[in-house]
């Protein structure tokens, strides 16, 4: 990665926001008539760089654009700052999909990889497969030896193998963050911990499992395990006095489209309070959560179109844009 100053790494990417979908252009895609004339937008948009494929396939259209957005913010992002945190994300999402394709014999995994981290997926692969994880961090030698050992006793589920690598994952973000003691990324993690275990609380709780959400709770954020001791009502009546008491409401009632859209916003506010401070990473960071986001969105609404479900379906499932 590039060792860049905020100052540069910032104007490089205002020079970038114009890329942004305005809002105009999502309700448009939204209430298009259907997939082809939602992929119009993005083409007119030159979405993954102008990218040009048939309808069916707008995942390629996306998967460009993940890939140009991703190579050019890890390649601006100033070092020492936390920003690498995202790089190191994304090499424990290629990790996950290459354990997963060598224990369970998968062909093709390809269109599960995300963009290159800190390390080359074809680099990670090759270490998998030799079964050598000698270069890697110590927490994902750990890990690895646990899904080796766990293999060895029959266990190579993709939920054991989720689970195993998140921790691990977590456990390098927030060793990351501790030296690198920037504000906006470590509340930018913190919200991110606390929204999966409020996430995962609830449905074990509905499961009426809740060893499932011991199992899987992550450490790091603000609230700690003990804020989740109780019964599911007790514990989203203290959300109401949480620094997240606007999800509160949406879960109480069983909204769990509402908390989600609530999840990302959350995430995109964190930034947009110095988005505008040049000496900060709030412009960078928040450009590429920001377009993370609305990557997600447009896929999510190119799947409603092209199963035809209802506008309102699809106006529901929004988000707040940074644009």
């Amino acid at each position: 990665m590039a060792k860049n100053s905020l100052v540069y790494s910032n104007a490089r990417v205002k020079a970038l926001e114009n890329t942004f979908l305005t809002n105009e252009k999502i309700v448009r895609m939204a209430y298009s008539d259907g997939l082809e004339e939602g992929i119009k937008v993005l083409l007119e948009s030159s979405y993954g760089g102008g990218l040009v494929v048939e309808a069916k396939d707008y995942d390629e259209i996306l998967q460009a654009e993940d890939k140009k957005v991703s190579e050019f913010v890890f390649d601006a992002m100033p070092d020492g700052q936390g920003m690498e945190t995202f790089a190191v994300k994304s090499d424990y999402h290629n990790l996950k999909a290459i354990v997963k394709g060598k224990y369970m014999r998968l062909d093709d995994i390809d269109f599960m990889l995300a963009p290159k981290g800190k390390l080359d997926p074809n680099e990670i692969k090759d270490l998998i497969y030799a079964d050598d994880y000698s270069t890697l961090s110590e927490s994902m030698q750990k890990a690895l030896l646990t899904i080796d050992s766990a293999r060895a006793d029959g266990n190579t589920s993709p939920r054991f193998i989720d689970l195993t690598l998140d921790k691990a994952c977590y456990a390098d973000i927030m060793a990351m963050l501790k030296k690198a003691k920037n504000k906006f990324m470590t509340a930018y993690w913190q919200t991110n911990i606390d929204m999966m275990n409020i996430s995962s609380f609830t449905r074990a709780s509905k499961a009426g499992n809740i060893e499932l959400f011991k199992e899987s709770f992550i450490d790091g954020g603000k609230l700690d395990k003990s804020f989740f001791n109780g019964e599911l009502q007790g514990v989203l009546d203290k959300l109401a006095y949480s620094p997240y008491p606007q999800i509160a409401e949406s879960l109480k009632v069983g909204d769990m489209v509402a908390f989600e859209r609530i999840w990302d916003n959350t995430l995109i506010n964190i930034f947009k309070e110095g988005r505008n401070d040049i000496f900060t990473v709030a412009p960078i960071a928040g450009f590429y959560v920001a377009k993370k986001i609305e990557i997600k969105i447009v896929r999510m609404i190119c799947i409603l179109l092209k199963n035809d479900v209802d506008k309102d379906v699809i106006r529901d499932r929004l988000r707040e844009l940074y644009a």
